[in-house]
């Protein structure tokens, strides 16, 4: 039993690190995920590979294509769209209960986390960033008090990340970013549900503006 046991937590360890590097952009949309260099890069054995891949698959983040293997995601322009309609009316959606659930810790630690962002976007670079803003939105649905309503957020967040580009790569796109970080606080604060859902319906939809078009030819 015991056996079993390490074995599947070293799986778990594999698919946990891979999907970290695909929600930190290691990869770019519409790589390929070689079987043999993942086992060389990760340290894992062709099981582990392929059980870690079948589930990425599973939650979005990687496809699959018979025949020739699986790769990163890379959403067209219409997949995106689809996919930030969906998270809008969720997200939008579950600001009135974090208004009135939040507490004051949790308001105190999503400050705590704010700040880090803008101080990340300051003195530490995009990995650092990407890291910090996952655990800010994190936080910020926690306070929702329902956990399979944050963790349905959470899958929706994933789906959209490996497949990004081009989100902050000007200075303006990322004070932006920081910006509204800032603005939810004080909607927080102030526990106004139609403020905190106007911010982050903006925040959501600001892709638009700062990503590089994908077109159809490029998700072949």
């Amino acid at each position: 039993m015991m056996k079993n046991t390490v074995h599947g937590d070293k799986e778990q360890n594999f698919s946990e690190a891979l999907m970290a590097d695909l929600l930190a952009g290691k990869y770019s949309p519409g790589e390929w995920l070689k079987q043999a260099e993942l086992e060389g890069n990760y340290g894992a054995n062709r099981f582990e590979v392929r059980i870690a891949l079948a589930e990425l698959n599973i939650r979005g983040l990687i496809e699959h294509l018979p025949n020739r293997g699986y790769r990163v995601c890379n959403y067209t322009d219409q997949d995106r769209e689809q996919l930030y309609e969906v998270r809008t009316l969720i997200e939008t959606a579950a600001c009135r209960l974090i208004v009135q659930r939040a507490t004051d810790d949790q308001i105190a630690e999503f400050e705590r986390l704010v700040r880090a962002f803008q101080f990340a976007a300051e003195n530490e670079g995009q990995l650092k960033m990407r890291e910090i803003n996952f655990e800010l939105h994190a936080c910020l649905y926690s306070m929702a008090g329902n956990p399979m309503l944050a963790a349905q957020i959470k899958n929706l967040r994933e789906r959209g990340i490996p497949g990004r580009k081009g989100v902050w790569d000007t200075v303006k796109s990322v004070q932006v970013s920081n910006a509204d970080h800032v603005e939810m606080l004080d909607m927080l604060r102030r526990r106004d549900a139609e403020g905190l859902a106007a911010v982050v319906y903006n925040h959501l939809n600001r892709w638009r503006k700062y990503a590089k078009p994908i077109s159809p030819a490029e998700s072949i």
